[in-house]
């Protein structure tokens, strides 16, 4: 049986022992402020976290694996189901975000408006509504009283908007579940597709990571998420090492909303990314689906099946290396030339690809995009190489997990080296870094990080750097002292510690239904 998001009536399990405390007070003050707010007590509590990626940056929705783990920092949507009626509302402890409150309409009016154009907080939450409800063809839905608080830093590439999709799946699905048919009720793998599908209503064009890590998250491991030619996950613990592993989180404090710089480039690098296959595609001799749906994986795949490669005597991992390191050779060769290197402009992406503008359009761009020049040879030397450093880091660990000589430092060293190389291609090829990054990235190694890079789309947001536990408490106070005090001088004790921390792997989205 598929697994499905698991119930329990004990946070501690969500948390690891340093931070069990704090979570129960934020909890407790959920479930008072709820009763205030409503006069009544929650039913249940939805929880989904965050995430950050470890290595395998705008990778995911070119077809390729990534390694992300969930964090502590989550969303919690206390929910009180209305029998009485369909309506919902949906507050926020934080005032500062508007109340939300509508009646839903018919299936086939798409149950609530949403404006990708509007950029409010409450369109996540709609989102979430919607594809629960529209994939499970609830046609007449319970009314839900909710109340929402968030720790996910937002705009800081920890996929807060994600956790808070996430969350409102898991919310919708558990608040409506007697509406479903026996057996019916969806896995959490279902869920996760259901919450890929659901962030596409806020005009996102999103791979999937943020969404999978947040529910299908396991303690205490890595997640090697894949995606095609379906959505696979497999857990990947870290080695056992004296002194252990740990990953510290350093916010710039620079927002990067995905949902407002879209168009310029998060669903550019996308098109990008599109344009850039088909023409691989085209140069290689390999066929294009009518659809036109074809991704920079699928490409790999073809190219190797069309060409008899055979993997005998090698692991996967070594496979996967060679075919990638192949494809990156072959993007220098297709896309090498000085014209196509600095650039070209849409005009010549679309005559590269044998369509019109017209066609392209209609294939490829389905949310707004806005640009002048598309690099295709950037984008895909970094997939191709940015996934070879995922497969390695992957290997990495797995072949640590099984050393009984096993060197901390020399693992750290491998380990810190593939991230520092993932920051260099996300700066050079994929220009997703911005100067903030580069300085606390640069900071970090400084300050004893054995790699650091940028996390979630970039453009600001968050770094992550490993670090050995002894020296965690000095590198987190260099930063401070170093990036910090330097840049946001008048930050609280409390803002710092929300703004750089150590984290731990958590355990995916859960559904509460105890007494605090």
């Amino acid at each position: 049986m598929a697994s499905i998001i698991p119930v329990i009536d004990d946070i501690s399990v969500l948390y690891s022992e340093p931070k069990i405390a704090s979570a129960r007070a934020r909890w407790t003050d959920l479930s008072i402020h709820f009763e205030k707010e409503y006069g009544r007590m929650p039913d249940f509590i939805a929880r989904a976290p965050g995430r950050v990626n470890l290595i395998g940056e705008h990778i995911d929705y070119a077809g390729f694996g990534v390694l992300p783990m969930a964090i502590e920092d989550d969303c919690l949507i206390a929910v009180a189901i209305d029998e009485s009626k369909p309506d919902v509302k949906l507050a926020n402890l934080n005032p500062k975000y508007q109340t939300l409150e509508f009646t839903p309409k018919s299936r086939q009016e798409g149950y609530v408006d949403i404006n990708p154009e509007a950029h409010v907080w409450s369109n996540y939450f709609s989102a979430g509504y919607r594809g629960v409800l529209d994939e499970l063809h609830i046609e007449k839905p319970k009314g839900m009283l909710c109340l929402m608080s968030g720790t996910v830093p937002t705009g800081a590439g920890l996929s807060s908007s994600s956790a808070f999709v996430c969350c409102t799946v898991n919310a919708t699905v558990k608040a409506q579940e007697s509406l479903i048919e026996d057996g019916k009720i969806p896995s959490a793998h279902e869920l996760s597709i259901i919450s890929i599908r659901s962030e596409r209503y806020v005009g996102t064009m999103g791979g999937g990571m943020d969404q999978a890590c947040s529910i299908l998250s396991q303690p205490k491991s890595a997640l090697f998420i894949e995606f095609h030619p379906v959505l696979k996950v497999t857990p990947v613990q870290f080695p056992t090492t004296v002194p252990p592993i740990v990953f510290v989180i350093a916010n710039t404090l620079v927002t990067s909303d995905k949902a407002v710089t879209a168009p310029v480039r998060y669903n550019l690098r996308v098109v990008e990314t599109r344009g850039a296959a088909r023409i691989l595609a085209l140069a290689l001799g390999i066929p294009v689906p009518a659809s036109g749906k074809f991704h920079l994986k699928q490409v790999l795949d073809a190219h190797f099946e069309r060409i008899g490669y055979k993997s005998e005597g090698k692991t996967e991992a070594e496979a996967d290396i060679e075919k990638l390191t192949e494809m990156s050779h072959i993007v220098e060769r297709v896309f090498g030339t000085e014209e196509i290197k600095s650039g070209v402009t849409f005009a010549k992406m679309c005559e590269l690809a044998g369509l019109s503008e017209t066609e392209f359009t209609k294939l490829y761009i389905q949310q707004p995009i806005r640009g002048e020049t598309f690099h295709l040879y950037r984008r895909a030397k970094h997939i191709y190489n940015e996934e070879k450093r995922v497969v390695q880091f992957r290997d990495i660990c797995e072949k640590a997990a099984n050393q009984r000589d096993l060197v901390p430092r020399t693992l750290f060293t491998q380990l810190g080296g593939l991230m520092n190389a993932s920051q260099d291609s996300c700066q050079v090829l994929y220009d997703c870094s911005c100067e903030e990054l580069e300085e606390l990235t640069g900071l970090a190694r400084h300050a004893g990080a054995y790699g650091s890079r940028l996390t979630g789309a970039g453009w600001g947001g968050a770094t992550v750097s490993l670090v050995s536990e002894d020296q965690v408490p000095e590198f987190i106070e260099t930063l401070k002292r170093e990036y910090y005090a330097k840049h946001h001088p008048n930050l609280t004790e409390d803002q710092l510690d929300h703004a750089v921390f150590a984290t731990a792997p958590s355990s995916g989205a859960a559904t509460f239904v105890g007494r605090l």
